[in-house]
C-alpha cells in the first residue's frame, strides 16, 4: 500500500513540475497585405490560364491560353468588396500537341470554341464570400462562345508587395483560383462522353495563377505655405 501510494505521489510532483501549456486556439494569424486599397492591372507575362480536361478516361488532357487582360478593384480594408474583370483571346490557345495536325487551329473551329465568332471569352465578378484568412469564394458571371453562365472560383491570397522588391515603384499582388465548368452549358458538345470514358468530359477545370500591378501614387506636392511678415 505504502508503495502504491508513493508512485502516486511522485506521478503528482511530477504532473506539477511540467511546464503549462498553453490553450488550443483555432484562430489563423491574421494576413499581412502590402497592397493599397485601388485598381489594378493585370500583369499578362506573369499570369495564365490553364485548362484541364479528363480524355477518354485516360489522364487530363492540358492546354493554357496565353493573352489575359483584366482590372482587379482591391479593398484592403474590407476584401470581399473587391471586383474583377478579366479577358481571354480565345485565338491564343496553345497546345502541347507536336503531330503534324494543327491541333491548336482545330480546338477554335467552330466545332469548339468558335474563335471566328467569338474571339474573347469574360470572367465578371459579381460577388466575394471570404472563406478564410487569405481564401475567397468569388462568383462570377463567364461569357464563352456567346453564352454567360454564373462560374465559382476557390481563390487563395498568395501575396503582395509594394514597392516590388526588385525596387520597381508599383504596388503588386498575386492570386491563385481554381474552378470547374459544364463545356457543354457553352454549346461545346464534341466529343461528349456516351458511355463511360469514350470521349472528352463535359467537366473542365479551370486553374488560374493571376498577378496585378498598379503604380505607387506619389505624395501630393503641398501647396504654397508662404506667410505675410508678422509686423
Amino acid at each position: 500500500m505504502r508503495m502504491i501510494f508513493a508512485a502516486a505521489v511522485a506521478v503528482a510532483l511530477a504532473a506539477c513540475n511540467q511546464p503549462a501549456q498553453p490553450p488550443a486556439t483555432s484562430e489563423a494569424p491574421p494576413v499581412q497585405v502590402n497592397a493599397p486599397t485601388g485598381e489594378y492591372t493585370l500583369d499578362p507575362n506573369h499570369t495564365t490560364v490553364t485548362v484541364r480536361a479528363q480524355h477518354f478516361g485516360l489522364a487530363h488532357y492540358t492546354l493554357r491560353f496565353n493573352k489575359i487582360s483584366g482590372t482587379l478593384n482591391f479593398n484592403a480594408e474590407q476584401p470581399a468588396q473587391s471586383t474583377v474583370q478579366a479577358t481571354v483571346d480565345v485565338t491564343s490557345l496553345d497546345t502541347p500537341y507536336t503531330g503534324q495536325r494543327n491541333f491548336d487551329a482545330e480546338l477554335q473551329n467552330s466545332s469548339w470554341l468558335d474563335s471566328a465568332s467569338f474571339a474573347t471569352a469574360s470572367f465578371t465578378s459579381t460577388a466575394v464570400e471570404q472563406t478564410g484568412p487569405n481564401t475567397a469564394r468569388v462568383t462570377g458571371d463567364l461569357t464563352l462562345r456567346g453564352q454567360t453562365h454564373p462560374i465559382t472560383l476557390d481563390v487563395t491570397y498568395d501575396g503582395s508587395h509594394s514597392p516590388h522588391p526588385l525596387g520597381m515603384q508599383i504596388s503588386s499582388i498575386g492570386f491563385s483560383a481554381h474552378g470547374t465548368l459544364q463545356r457543354s452549358q457553352y454549346g461545346i458538345n464534341e466529343l461528349m462522353p456516351h458511355a463511360g470514358n469514350d470521349g472528352v468530359s463535359d467537366d473542365v477545370e479551370l486553374v488560374i495563377e493571376a498577378e496585378f500591378t498598379r503604380p505607387i501614387e506619389t505624395a501630393p506636392v503641398p501647396g504654397n505655405t508662404t506667410r505675410e511678415p508678422v509686423n
